[in-house]
């Protein structure tokens, strides 16, 4: 891979991961402790990785075993390779114990360096953002879960929020990170399960110093824009979706990637996708029919 052009940031971006605190298998099919071991082992000669993203799914069932899982994985990369760490809730995770082992995301400071958090009692209704500086870049992080559902839905207050620190810009830009995308859909199932309000988003977005937005939830490599601002949807860990089936059904291949994206002082982005080879690779693990499609969307989709 290409080195790191002076200046600029790194980013390793890694998304869905689900991970489980027992081992278990994600669908009952999904070794996704060993898709992420592949991953980790693939990218481990790319040059100059100053951060690691994880843009929600972070786990499969919530457990402080499933978090405590991936901070050992995830955070002996990083320090290996003197990189920060942050990760942000997606709808499958559970934010007391998410917090209980990453306290509000930001977990690994520059040259991989733990940061200390105390344990709070927080109520699950509380989101879990987080904000830190990474080389010269603010690094914000938005919990789009919504507890008991699988929709997005960014809150009146992460918004207000959001305009405050962009009030101030960065020497560097921003880079936002959270899991459900504000880009369309590529099926059914997961345009039900969308970020509910992007372009509120957007508005928030608009004329700040956000550099890039990365986020997750498709389990797909997807590349889209907010307001002039790239939006970088990375591969899944667990495994891919089928894109290119047919649209009301979901069907699941086995799959995994990550992204390389780099942010430099100025000028463009560049998104480098890295494909990781899985056993079985293309193969079918589960599919959804329209029915089970429907019923999931009816269940935790929003309320309309």
């Amino acid at each position: 891979m290409l080195p790191v052009a002076p200046g600029a940031l790194r980013v390793l971006h890694l998304s869905d991961t689900h991970l489980t605190g027992d081992g278990s298998l994600h669908n009952g099919v999904v070794d996704t402790a060993a898709t992420l071991g592949a991953v980790l082992a693939r990218v481990a000669d790319v040059p100059g990785v100053g951060l690691v993203v994880v843009s929600g799914d972070c786990s499969d069932d919530g457990t402080p075993a499933s978090y405590q899982a991936l901070l050992d994985r995830v955070g002996a990369w990083a320090r290996a390779h003197g990189s920060a760490v942050v990760a942000v809730p997606g709808n499958h995770d559970g934010r007391a114990g998410f917090r209980e082992v990453l306290g509000n995301g930001h977990v690994f400071a520059e040259g991989g360096a733990p940061v200390a958090h105390t344990l709070q009692h927080v109520a699950p209704s509380v989101p879990v953002d987080g904000v830190s500086m990474v080389a010269g870049r603010r690094i914000i992080t938005l919990d789009t879960s919504v507890p008991g559902a699988g929709y997005g839905l960014l809150r009146p207050e992460q918004l207000e929020r959001l305009r405050e620190l962009l009030a101030d810009p960065a020497p560097y830009g921003t880079v936002l990170v959270l899991h459900h995308s504000p880009l369309p859909a590529p099926t059914a199932l997961h345009e039900a399960l969308r970020l509910q309000n992007p372009d509120e988003l957007a508005d928030a977005l608009r004329g700040s110093d956000v550099r890039v937005v990365l986020a997750g939830h498709y389990h797909h490599h997807m590349v889209g824009t907010i307001t002039g601002v790239p939006v970088l949807v990375a591969p899944g860990v667990a495994n891919d979706t089928d894109i290119a089936g047919v649209y009301e059904r979901e069907r699941i291949l086995a799959g995994a990637g990550a992204l390389v994206v780099d942010v430099p002082a100025e000028g463009t982005v560049l998104s480098t996708p890295v494909h990781v080879p899985v056993p079985d690779e293309g193969r079918e693990l589960f599919t959804f029919d329209e029915a089970r499609v429907a019923r999931i969307a009816a269940e935790s989709g929003p309320r309309r």
